[in-house]
């Protein structure tokens, strides 16, 4: 399961270098279970996920926010998510 949310911080809240922005900042969290990202094969995945949805933000907003697109993807260990009330169990080794 993976979850994402996109967050578009307004250019008064936010700098790089010390320096206001000058365009809107698109910041997208990806939430998924730490597991996924160790199965095999998927030694590149945060690599891959960072470079795709970098692209689907800016083919969405437009390529002046490509540089300005920020990726965070958060693992969730087992045990530290759940859904309808139950906590997910860890992996079955």
């Amino acid at each position: 399961m993976a979850v994402v949310e996109l967050f578009g911080i307004p250019r008064n809240r936010w700098g790089t270098g010390g320096v206001p922005a000058t365009v809107n900042a698109p910041v997208v969290s990806l939430n998924v279970r730490e597991a996924a990202l160790h199965l095999p094969g998927t030694g590149d995945a945060p690599t891959r996920l960072i470079a795709s949805i970098t692209d689907a933000v800016a083919e969405v907003f437009g390529e002046t926010v490509r540089e300005h697109v920020t990726v965070y993807i958060v693992g969730i260990p087992a045990g530290r998510s759940g859904v309808g009330g139950e906590v997910d169990p860890p992996p079955a080794d």
